[in-house]
């Protein structure tokens, strides 16, 4: 993603302009902090990096680093307030800063703050100028609508004799946004020629071929994709729409499937299989979709609309009834809902209802033909969105991140005891088959600061000498609450190895793992992005083996400690990650019979129970987890379980 001679000067560039009275550590720290990011240890590098800012806070090339790092691991204001702080004296590493920061501000869709700080690079650097800069312009300005303007850096790029691939993908997709599909093919396949294994240029061929009506051709294009990545879901969402055009809805249903197994919580998916099984007349099944849609994002107003016709089909009158008005009440315009509930009403014998319904039918029908304000016209573009069969879950409004509102609890995981935790967030660990309770250690699912853990534990991590016992388990629980994962996991074997029989080493050791795989495997995938504007894809999960290990060493926990309720839990949480939904389910179903309040337990095992829709048992685990003190419980009955009856 970032230019070649940039990237060769965020690695290696020699920290001349240090002033002459800063301490050698401060050296030292900076050298260790650029040979972690060399290896891509970037938690490593932003402890060191902390402690060069603690030395000199006008370390203008710590902060940047630092922005550097955090960018990296996706934490993009905390990288904003670094790149400003060190774009705030004079700086040998302004542009690189200026480019980063544009980088930063694309994620957070402040597209044209993007353009504008890449403009301060390329005008800085004009005498040794990076045509690659020019197409990553040109890519931040498709997501700012300018395609013109995109296919205009493009062209310099190649006068410049940038000669990459993704020159020609952005210049097919900007022609693609043009209605140039022509043009964008010819594209696409001169960078499938420079690079025959890039699949974002198939599947970038394959929506143009679909735009065409060229469904066949489509369908050729994902399935070189699909030979890429298998776990494409991009891939298999629009093949299946290809085949949906081509009424094989049994291939259709089967791509669709194939994607809600990769991703359990795709709405969308779910919503095509549904209209797909309603169009079989399967209407328990296309219900039990629609439920689904709704669970993730209870806002799908043509989920709401879908399910009230099935139900009126069934003649479910009052269940269409209350869909029908849910649908309203998220879009007053909805003409077709009017007329539908006031055919339900009709069933019902409202009949002054019915009438009240054509009319407001009508008048919406008027208000929405004349759009009359600008509220009016963003809510019906809205509403076509979600009424689209096509829906493209790759686009920035429907991605999961922003209609997913719910998510289980996260692990219970060990931490030091100091004076200043609160003993609410801390419950100490102890294990009953040897009778002995770790005072200096507490378990909590609260997260700290990396900061903050730094601080309490900044004399362990300082005695690197006491490797004995609980000293060095502490250095070790104090490694993994800073993210330091490869350095906790080698104290943890070494315990493990001189006392196979301490059951509280193997926990430690399980929830570094998860921990571990749980954040760098997001951060893995990330690294399969050459530009920040290409396809959304699923690489073939590389977290398999990170949880699979965790399970190993819960599994050994509850050899030792059978009672030992929080490596159920712990475990559960790991086995959900690996997509054994009965499993997880089975594993707070054996925590619960240990600790009968266990309150987290009740909350994550309602929403797998609601996931797997069982929802009556589900809604009385969140009552059960409200009851206990957990308050978002009741957000979620609120949401989810008002219609809920035995």
């Amino acid at each position: 993603m970032i230019s070649s001679k940039i990237r060769y000067t965020v690695i290696f560039f020699l920290i001349y302009s240090l002033p002459a009275f800063s301490q050698l550590n401060l050296r030292a720290y900076m050298d260790e902090a650029r040979k972690d990011m060399n290896e891509r240890n970037y938690f490593d590098a932003i402890q060191k990096l902390d402690v060069c800012i603690e030395i000199n806070p006008n370390e203008y090339v710590a902060y940047f680093y630092r922005g550097v790092c955090k960018y990296s691991l996706k934490d993009n204001l905390g990288a904003e307030l670094d790149l400003n702080s060190s774009m705030s004296a004079y700086n040998p590493l302004l542009y690189d800063a200026y480019h980063y920061r544009s980088l930063v501000k694309y994620r957070l869709g402040d597209y044209e703050g993007a353009v504008k700080d890449i403009n301060h690079v390329i005008e800085g650097t004009a005498n040794n100028l990076d045509p690659e800069l020019y197409v990553e312009r040109a890519f931040f300005k498709l997501s700012d609508q300018d395609f013109k303007g995109a296919l205009g850096d493009c062209n310099t790029a190649l006068a410049n004799h940038y000669a990459g691939e993704n020159v020609y993908l952005c210049r097919g997709m900007a022609e693609n946004a043009l209605t140039h599909y022509d043009s964008a093919l010819i594209n696409y396949a001169i960078a499938i020629k420079l690079n025959p294994k890039d699949i974002d240029v198939y599947l970038r061929t394959g929506m143009t071929d679909y735009t065409l009506e060229k469904y066949t051709d489509a369908i050729i294009q994902y399935n070189k994709a699909l030979k890429i990545d298998s776990a494409s879901t991009f891939a298999y969402f629009n093949r299946s729409e290809a085949y949906i055009k081509l009424d094989s809805t049994k291939q259709a249903l089967t791509d669709l499937n194939t994607v809600i197994t990769f991703d359990p919580m795709n709405a969308v998916a779910y919503f095509n299989r549904a209209v797909l099984e309603a169009g079989k007349n399967h209407y328990t099944d296309a219900i039990t979709d629609f439920d689904k849609v709704l669970t993730i994002n209870p806002k799908n107003i043509q989920a709401l609309f879908n399910r009230a016709n099935i139900k009126s089909q069934i003649k479910d009158y009052h269940g269409a009834l209350a869909d029908y008005n849910s649908a309203i009440d998220l879009f007053p315009y909805y003409v077709e809902a009017y007329y539908e509930r006031g055919k339900i009403k009709e069933a019902l014998k409202d009949y002054n209802g019915a009438k009240s319904d054509y009319r407001m039918g009508k008048i919406a029908a008027q208000i929405t033909h004349l759009g009359d304000t600008l509220q009016k016209a963003h809510d019906s573009a809205a509403l076509v969105r979600l009424m689209a069969l096509n829906s493209n879950f790759s686009s920035e409004t429907q991605k999961l991140s922003d209609t997913t509102h719910i998510d289980l609890l996260p692990l219970y995981r060990m931490t030091v005891k100091t004076a200043n935790r609160e003993n609410a967030n801390c419950i100490p660990v102890l294990l009953k088959k040897i009778h002995k309770e770790y005072i200096h250690f507490c378990l909590t699912n609260k997260e700290a600061s990396i900061a903050d853990t730094s601080k309490e534990n900044a004399s362990v991590m300082r005695n690197e000498n006491e490797q004995s016992g609980d000293a060095l388990l502490e250095k070790a629980v104090s490694e993994t609450n800073m993210q330091l994962f490869s350095a906790a996991s080698a104290d943890y074997t070494k315990l493990i190895t001189e006392d196979t029989a301490s059951a509280i080493n193997y926990f430690a050791r399980g929830v570094n793992m998860c921990r571990k795989t749980e954040i760098l495997g997001q951060l893995n995938n990330d690294q399969q992005y050459s530009y920040v504007n290409k396809t959304y894809k699923v690489a073939n999960n590389p977290s398999v083996e990170g949880y699979e290990k965790a399970i190993a060493d819960f599994n050994k926990v509850i050899q030792l400690e059978p009672d030992f309720v929080y490596a159920y839990y712990d475990r559960a949480y790991a086995k959900y990650k690996l997509q054994d939904l009965e499993g997880a389910i089975q594993d707070y179903n054996q925590a619960l019979q240990i600790d009968h309040d266990f309150t987290d337990a009740y909350y994550n095992r309602g929403l797998l129970l609601f996931l797997r829709s069982d929802k009556i048992d589900a809604c009385e685990d969140f009552s059960k987890a409200g009851e206990l003190g957990l308050t978002q419980a009741y957000l979620i009955i609120k949401t989810y379980c008002t219609e809920v009856t035995k």
